[in-house]
């Protein structure tokens, strides 16, 4: 396929990148392949770079990308919804349901930087139990497939991740959309969520073991102090160890009636201090390494005020990139007196 070079300026939405692109840190902006968007757009201008390749795609028009993704992603939402509804009228999971989201979701992989983007949207709170359970099936996906799952373990995967919270059908909806702090005997009663959907999908004969325990266990932690049955460590299922940092981090940046969402930075750090007794050292590792790299060129509020870059990420501290502000850099491991406070 011929390339061409085009300035910066006359960049426009459905250009496809020919070239990887890197800032003078060396770390990447857009990988080459990447459809470009306004929100690319604007990201490469913020950079110091005139001119990049674009491929010349002159015998049939560019698909828009983010419209398809976005389409998509609404329709998942609606099915889920669907899945949900049936639960509450009938009592059952309709399996081939669940089986054509999962199926949608594995598709988007291909388009990560899409993916990430509709994560970090702002979501209505009132429709959380149905985005949140989306989110977690995509955010399972890609920790999957950089952990190396493919074929039937990988649906399974992103199947337990989709039903992870499926439970919260029985419990009270009092309890469950309750907009403040729970009385500890509502706690208890809104724990027993994961009981209950292991419990209904165990029954069913087209349902994966490996789906029934991921449900089951995605509350336990390393350490012993997750529930219902206090599981450490290898006791747990490799599935409900990826569920547990996906639900985490979707949860925490979502925008909720008794809380403001938190941004992907805030809940980076929660996760490596979390490593150290709760999460799986080999999870957040790889959830960690792969998503901060889409951030990269992200224009950020900082909690002093300023407005940054996000230039650099540090491997060894994700939650710690270095800001450029102005002319100056920040490197917020040395700055720790600094915090990003969301994404612009």
């Amino acid at each position: 396929m011929l390339k061409k070079e085009v300035s910066i300026c006359d960049l426009v939405p459905n250009m496809r990148i020919a070239e990887t692109v890197l800032n003078d840190f060396g770390s990447v902006i857009i990988m080459e392949n990447t459809v470009l968007d306004e929100h690319l757009i604007k990201k490469l201008q913020n950079q110091n770079i005139s001119k990049i390749k674009v491929f010349e795609e002159t015998n049939k028009p560019v698909t828009k990308v983010k419209e398809v993704f976005q389409r998509n992603y609404n329709q998942g939402i609606y099915e889920v919804k669907n899945i949900i509804s049936e639960i509450i009228i009938d009592k059952d999971v309709n399996m081939e349901k669940v089986e054509k989201v999962v199926d949608s979701v594995i598709d988007m992989s291909d388009e990560k930087m899409d993916l990430i983007r509709c994560l970090n949207q702002i979501k209505s709170s009132d429709e959380y139990i149905y985005t949140h359970s989306m989110n977690v099936a995509m955010l399972s996906m890609l920790i999957g497939k950089w952990s190396g799952y493919e074929g039937k373990k990988l649906q399974m995967l992103v199947q337990a991740a989709l039903l992870h919270d499926i439970g919260k059908t029985k419990v009270p909806p009092e309890i469950l959309n309750k907009p403040g702090k729970l009385t500890e005997a509502e706690y208890e009663e809104m724990k027993k969520h994961s009981t209950y959907g292991y419990r209904m999908l165990e029954e069913k004969r087209n349902v994966s073991m490996d789906i029934c325990l991921a449900v089951l266990m995605h509350h336990e932690r390393e350490d012993g102090s997750g529930y219902p049955i206090g599981a450490k460590s290898d006791r747990i299922h490799d599935f409900a160890k990826i569920i547990a940092v996906a639900d985490i981090y979707d949860a925490m940046t979502s925008e909720r009636v008794y809380k403001e969402r938190e941004s992907p930075f805030e809940v980076f750090e929660l996760m490596e201090e979390k490593t150290l007794s709760q999460l799986s050292v080999e999870v957040v590792f790889t959830f960690l390494n792969n998503i901060a790299s889409y951030y990269i060129g992200d224009l950020v509020m900082l909690d002093n005020g300023k407005i940054g870059e996000i230039v650099h990420i540090n491997p060894r501290h994700v939650s710690k990139p270095i800001i450029k502000v102005d002319d100056k850099y920040l490197d917020l491991t040395v700055e720790k007196h600094v915090k990003i406070k969301h994404l612009l």
